[in-house]
């Protein structure tokens, strides 16, 4: 069975999905698997489902692998990957998902962390921050501030990656002054024990659940005696290994408390954005094309029903109005099948155009005259970006702490009032930028230099209030006197 395994694993490498759906089919209705190797099987409808954009099946399948394995790495990872699933999903509640969320400590049951740590004192506060790698990406967006703008005069920074890879980024932050650690090729023990031995006073885990929660497991052992997640993951991570985390008053209001079983440090914004050097090139231009244009630059897996019933009336509303909707991948069968879904949730589609990503992405929101943001999970990154390219975004607010990313990024940017309460208001929302033409150009002109002199990109404000915040934290639960 291992080489009819490998060959779906290829066929979904080369971006043949249905066809490595088809010969995952035949080999489980030939009845070749055994009852230990059904979570191979389940990981791979993961994957599968993944590629056609299809939330509900990947969750669903993760789950499945996460009962089926028998081995407690690996069904962790299984596990997170089904939680990170759920949040794309528009029918389950807060409470509901908190419940999952919480759950993920059950696998925790009997680990055993590292012992406490012997006497230290530094002279400078030492804060490590811990990620899959530190590769260009969305995350990257929002935490390059705090690796390279902390107070080196307070503060040591360590950077913890999990894997060797390298980029331009990579490069950057290396020449940056930072300590940089690869973990790869260590077991997750190794790892911590590395952290431990660099005496780290504050660990920062930037991507909780993402990437399989391969960084959580090594905060699982307590390599520094406190650790704190935010900024690449969005909901609680259910560990109560980890302390703190990282938020605003948007995402997480005083009056909802207890969604989190950590502390959670509110900001005065919960992210700071930092735009490439290829961002910072394309510049605005004045559009000239008749037909308002609207767009949605992001993951297919983020749009749903309720999405596309909103799309729906907008542009049933605007009869001039067109759609591009633009993957983060370029897999031409999860186009094909997102097409299907439009068709089949009755969108005029002689105006959309469905689109896979592509090198020139930046370029292409010169053609957009408002985004639209997709709901309960938004776009994060990809409305920071929007906003900087000069697109408003339209947005949902939700109930919960993922659900209102898109809000805090609108709040930080100064347009609160592209957030809207309801579908309905949603709808409304982007009816009334569309209304007025000239209103939209001149917000369009304007837009990034607001940008940049709104709190969204307030780098020093953002970095004091995160070091001032580090400062309290340790003063509570530090294990030695600053």
């Amino acid at each position: 069975m291992k080489a009819e395994l490998e060959e779906v694993r290829l066929l979904l490498a080369q971006g043949r999905t249905r066809q490595a759906r088809r010969a995952l089919d035949e080999l489980r209705a030939a009845g070749k698997v055994t009852k230990s190797e059904q979570w191979r099987i389940h990981e791979l409808y993961g994957a599968i489902f993944h590629d056609l954009a299809d939330a509900e099946g990947a969750a669903a399948a993760y789950s499945n692998a996460a009962q089926a394995d028998q081995y407690l790495r690996s069904q962790r990872e299984h596990y997170s990957n089904y939680l990170f699933a759920l949040h794309y999903l528009p029918g389950i509640t807060a409470d509901e998902l908190r419940q999952q969320m919480m759950s993920y400590r059950g696998l925790y049951r009997g680990e055993e962390p590292l012992a406490p740590r012997g006497p230290v004192s530094h002279e400078r506060l030492r804060i490590g921050f811990l990620a899959s790698d530190f590769l260009d990406s969305s995350s990257a967006r929002f935490y390059e501030p705090l690796l390279t703008g902390l107070d080196a005069s307070a503060y040591t920074v360590y950077l913890y990656a999990l894997s060797d890879r390298e980029d331009e980024f990579t490069r950057l932050l290396q020449s940056a002054g930072l300590t940089w650690r690869s973990l790869q090729g260590m077991s997750i023990r190794q790892g911590a024990e590395t952290i431990r031995w660099d005496e780290i006073d504050i660990l920062v885990d930037l991507a909780g659940h993402a990437d399989g929660g391969m960084t959580l497991m090594l905060m699982g052992l307590q390599p520094a005696p406190v650790q704190i997640c935010g900024i690449g993951w969005f909901d609680t991570t259910g560990l109560p290994a980890v302390d703190a985390f990282l938020t605003d008053a948007v995402m997480d209001p005083e009056a909802e408390e207890g969604g989190f079983c950590e502390q959670l440090l509110r900001l005065p914004t919960g992210f700071c954005f930092e735009p490439t050097a290829a961002m910072r090139e394309q510049q605005r231009l004045r559009a000239k094309r008749e037909t308002l244009t609207f767009g949605s630059f992001l993951n297919f897996m983020k749009i749903n029903q309720p999405v596309m019933e909103c799309w729906r009336q907008i542009l049933l509303s605007m009869p001039d109005s067109r759609l591009i909707v633009q993957d983060t991948t370029r897999l031409p069968e999860r186009c094909q099948e997102m097409q299907a879904r439009f068709e089949r949730a009755g969108l005029p589609m002689e105006r959309i155009e469905v689109r896979p990503g592509n090198d020139h992405y930046l370029a292409d929101y010169q053609q957009i005259d408002i985004m639209l943001d997709s709901f309960p999970y938004p776009g994060g990154a990809a409305a920071a970006t929007a906003l900087y390219m000069g697109v408003p975004v339209v947005a949902l607010n939700g109930d919960h702490h993922s659900a209102r990313l898109s809000a805090s990024l609108l709040t930080a940017a100064g347009h609160p009032e592209w957030i809207a309460s309801s579908m309905e208001a949603y709808v409304q929302t982007a009816l009334q930028l569309a209304s007025d033409r000239s209103s939209l150009q001149r917000i369009q002109q304007h837009l990034r230099q607001e940008l940049e002199q709104s709190l969204l990109m307030d780098r020093q404000q953002y970095c004091a209030s995160f070091q001032q915040t580090c400062r309290r934290l340790w003063q509570d639960k530090g294990d030695y006197t600053l």
